[in-house]
Formats: C-alpha cells, structure tokens, sequence
C-alpha cells in the first residue's frame, strides 16, 4: 500500500458566510492537507459535507455522502455527516435515570426509540465554528441544562483535522456541570467509489463480539461472538457476501445496523475498508469501546449532492461510540458523564491507495 499524493496543495483554510437559522450564523469551512486531501464542513450540526481524496487514477474522489449547501441539512435528514449528541444511538422508550433522576424524552423512531437524541440533538445546533492552520477546524457548543430532555449543561467542542499522513482526525471533549448522559459519534456515510452501492467494498474489523437487537433493534443485552455469523469480518470479505443472509439478525435491520465490540483498549485499529474501483482504503482508528456499522439501509431516495439520488447501501457508516442503550444494562460501559468530569476521545480514518 502506498500514500498518495496529488502534488503541492493550497492547505489555506476558508471560510464562506451562507445564510442564518436560529438566528445565528451559518458557515462553510473548507481545509485541506499537502497532500490533496480537502474537507468541506459546516457548522450546522458540526457537519462533513464533503471528504475528497485522491485516487489511484490521480483523480480526486468525494467518499462521503451529503448536500450541497447547509441549507438542505435544515429538513429532515438521515444525519448526513452530523456530530451526534448528546447520546448517539438509541435509548429504548426515550427513558433513563441518571442517579436517583428519571427522564423522558419523546421518541422519534417508530414512537418507540429515541435516535441520537431527537429533535433537539447536536446535529440540529448551530456551532460556532472557526479554523486553524489550514488543516484544522475547530466546533464547539453550550448545550443548555434541559435541552432536548438532558439534564445539566454540557460545553462540547470538536476539533477535525487534515494530518500529513492522509488522516481526518475527528477529536471529542465534553464537561457538564450536573450527571448526565453522553455519547458522541460521527455519522459520516463513506462510499470509497465516489458513488454507486457498497455491497462489493471488502471490510475486515477488529471484532470477535457484537451485540444483537431485538425486533425494536434496541440490544437484548446479550454479547454474542461474531464466529459463524453474518457479523464475522475478522478476515476480509465482501460486504455484500452474507447482507442478504436469512439470519434473523440481518432480517431485523435489513442489512447492517449493529454494534461491534472492538478489541483492545487506547487508539487503536477498528476496521479497514478497501473499494473495488477507485484504489481507496480506509483504516478507522478509535479509543471507543464499541462502533456501529451501518449500511445505509433506511436511506431512501434521498437527493444528495449535484442532485444524486442516494438509495439503500449507497454507503456505509462507521459510528464509533458507546455501546447502544447502555443507560439501561450495567455491564455495557457506562454513557453517564460525572459532574465537572471531563470526557474525551479519539477517531480517525486514514486513507491509502492500494
């Protein structure tokens, strides 16, 4: 495997003005590395609207899926790209103690899960934003005790990197001032071809467990080994080779919606995501316990950018996180963050050409 390169580039960092929501300004941001690597984010939800990289063929490939402008992440929208908070994943019933406390928070999957927060998670705040030395961005937010149903207030900040050895470099800290739930994550979908479906992407993963779901893919609480199931990526295979396999499992989600129990503790290697055309392979990198592998399968004619219609399995996410719903089994890690305590962590996807 080899870096690529794609000559000397501009690594000045932009920043464009675009509209207001909220009554508070919303930017784009654009960062780039010497190598050719270029981001595109916003700060509406702290969002990735694009990742370009460059292939093997010296042509540069956009491997997430989004929207043109921030504007279309305003509507109802499958997360694109989002900084999700304050609790990535689901909640069973949107219900949860936090010490002697009890909360209810409206559910808004099905009437029955509350998903990566609601209708008032961090994908809809707007964030201030600015950037570093051309190769950095910088997000943070006051998340007011009450929002969205959580208590205490928690000051956020995300910072996203370019590194010179080809890696965006997402970096998480967090401090409430009360107990509280958090549980952040990326929810960038990747497609390393620039387009079409991803069922002939081939994935390996550094996971010997996972955690299945019930009919309400909330977990049963069981940690069950990945070994002669469709969840066995421990060596590299097609994505597609077992999606359509009649396990109850995969008949629940549709496809991939689970997550994984990672091995090892520190940053170190989660999965590795090679495309069949463009050459690109990515490597995830987390301190996390667990990551949600997601292929698209709710995404439903979504139109994307330059008007692309994005359909089920156009993409896959790799949503590094706490285990799913783990306010409501102990042995899961725990999401409850102390008081004045400081959380955080570590995620980056490193790209090479094969």
């Amino acid at each position: 495997m080899r870096r690529f390169s794609f000559g000397k580039e501009n690594t000045m960092a932009t920043t464009e003005r675009v509209c207001k929501k909220n009554g508070k300004e919303v930017y784009i941001y654009r960062i780039a590395n010497k190598n050719g690597m270029r981001l595109k984010a916003t700060n509406y939800g702290a969002a990735i609207m694009s990742l370009e990289i460059p292939d093997v063929h010296g042509m540069l490939q956009d491997v997430v899926l989004g929207f043109d402008t921030p504007q279309e992440y305003f509507a109802e929208q499958p997360f694109l790209g989002a900084t999700i908070g304050r609790c990535a994943n689901r909640i069973a019933g949107g219900s949860f103690a936090v010490g002697k406390e009890k909360y209810h928070i409206p559910c808004n999957e099905n009437g029955i899960n509350l998903l990566h927060s609601g209708t008032f998670g961090f994908h809809r705040a707007v964030w201030e934003g600015k950037t570093g030395e051309g190769d950095r961005l910088f997000f943070t937010y006051r998340s007011p005790d009450g929002e969205g149903g959580f208590p205490g207030a928690v000051d956020v900040c995300v910072t996203m990197s370019l590194t010179e050895e080809n890696a965006l470099r997402l970096e998480y800290g967090a401090r409430s001032d009360a107990d509280t739930v958090l549980n952040l994550t990326n929810h960038s979908y990747f497609n390393l071809d620039g387009g079409g479906r991803i069922e002939d992407h081939r994935l390996f993963m550094e996971a010997d467990y996972y955690t299945p779901v019930d009919e309400n893919l909330i977990p049963t609480g069981e940690v069950l080994k990945v070994e002669n199931t469709p969840f066995d990526f421990r060596e590299t295979h097609r994505i597609g080779g077992m999606i359509n396999s009649k396990a109850r499992q995969m008949k629940l989600c549709g496809g991939y919606d689970h997550n994984f129990v990672l091995r090892g503790r520190g940053l170190r290697r989660a999965a590795r995501l090679e495309a069949p055309g463009s050459g690109l392979v990515m490597e995830v990198f987390t301190d996390r316990p667990g990551m949600q592998f997601y292929t698209a399968n709710a995404l439903a004619g979504v139109r994307g950018k330059r008007g692309k219609r994005y359909g089920a399995r156009s993409a896959c996410c790799f949503e590094t996180q706490l285990y799913p719903d783990s306010v409501h089994h102990d042995h899961f890690p725990s999401c409850i963050l102390g008081k004045n305590e400081i959380c955080r962590s570590i995620t980056e996807y490193r790209f090479f050409i094969k």
